[in-house]
């Protein structure tokens, strides 16, 4: 496997030779305030035969964070249940757990090597939402569930979710290779920005339909672009480079493809399916095409409003649910 830490070290270079970005606002004087925390260190530390009594420890310095991450992402019950010393001891012996454990520590020893991302990640969103409180950040394991976990004033990730594409564990869970290509640490930030975006703007459509299920996704492409403004356009949009390159070149005729098809205003679930979900490619465009093209235009339409309406705020912008006016209002022109 690729060295991690070596990747992370580059990322800003892979950012800045890869994507051509409008100038972002500055951001230096803005202070952003919040804490890195490893609580999966803290769980790799305790012997398994002596859980019952490093749990006090345990619940006093992570409180109401361990009561959830216990009870909703690795599912051993609230530490308040009597059952539940047996149950953190059966995760922490269980083998697997162990095994990814020992491999974070190999690949990324220190956990802070993501604090400067995430930092100014943070100062681009105070930014755009002067009162929001920067959450501080956990890292945990979940047993390969879910990648971002937010609350009010945390938000967790799930560090064994980001290892890399070619580390065994999800050739073991058979993970496809174009999910796997999502897995990597460059896309622990744009997640967590994702994450807060799904999170304060819940899809709340006047109408089901595809135009407004591609809008939705323009606008949490678009919130993570202002918020990772060097991100290049393969890992905001999870294409490779072949995929990017066709889509660009034919977007104009999968454009009018989709309008003469009548999905733009489709309601069927499967049709908004294969345009937004996650997939190798888009079964109505052929295998060249990347899975997720309706988010791809979504971003576009979003793109062309915001440029086009200059005194829209981001909070405005997202806040707005009716997808139709938006690409009314943008003159999109493939």
């Amino acid at each position: 496997m690729k060295n991690i830490i070596l990747s992370l070290l580059t990322t800003l270079l892979v950012f800045v030779s890869c994507t051509e970005t409008k100038k972002a606002p500055d951001v230096s004087n803005i202070k952003v305030n919040f804490k890195l925390i490893p609580f999966y260190k803290d769980l790799e530390a305790i012997p398994p035969d002596s859980v019952e009594q490093y749990l006090p420890g345990l619940k006093k310095k992570y409180g109401k964070y361990l009561d959830a991450i216990s009870m909703k992402v690795l599912r051993i019950g609230s530490p308040e249940e009597k059952s539940y010393p047996g149950h953190l001891k059966a995760f922490l012996e269980y083998d697997a757990n162990r095994d990814v454990f020992r491999k974070i520590d190999s690949l990324i020893p220190d956990i802070n090597v993501f604090k400067p991302q995430i930092e100014q990640a943070f100062k681009y969103c105070k930014y755009y939402f002067p009162n929001k409180k920067c959450p501080d950040v956990y890292f945990h394991i979940s047993g390969f569930n879910q990648s971002i976990v937010v609350d009010s004033a945390w938000m967790s990730v799930s560090i064994e979710k980001y290892l890399g594409t070619d580390c065994i564990f999800y050739e073991w869970l058979e993970i496809y290779k174009y999910l796997r290509r999502q897995m990597i640490p460059e896309k622990i930030v744009p997640d967590m920005m994702k994450a807060i975006a799904l999170t304060d703007f819940p899809f709340m459509p006047e109408k089901y339909n595809l135009l407004n299920n591609m809008v939705y996704q323009g606008k949490v492409l678009y919130f993570i672009k202002q918020t990772c403004p060097e991100i290049p356009d393969t890992l905001l949009f999870d294409f490779t480079k072949k995929q990017l390159d066709w889509t660009n070149e034919f977007r104009a005729d999968v454009w009018g493809y989709m309008i003469e098809q009548k999905h733009l205003f489709s309601t069927d679930r499967m049709v908004i399916q294969k345009y937004i979900g996650d997939g190798p490619f888009n079964s109505y465009l052929g295998q060249d095409s990347p899975g997720k093209i309706g988010a791809y235009f979504g971003y576009l339409i979003v793109e062309n409003y915001m440029d086009r309406n200059k005194k829209i705020t981001l909070k405005q912008l997202m806040n707005d649910n009716n997808g139709q006016k938006i690409l009314s209002k943008s003159g999109f022109n493939p």
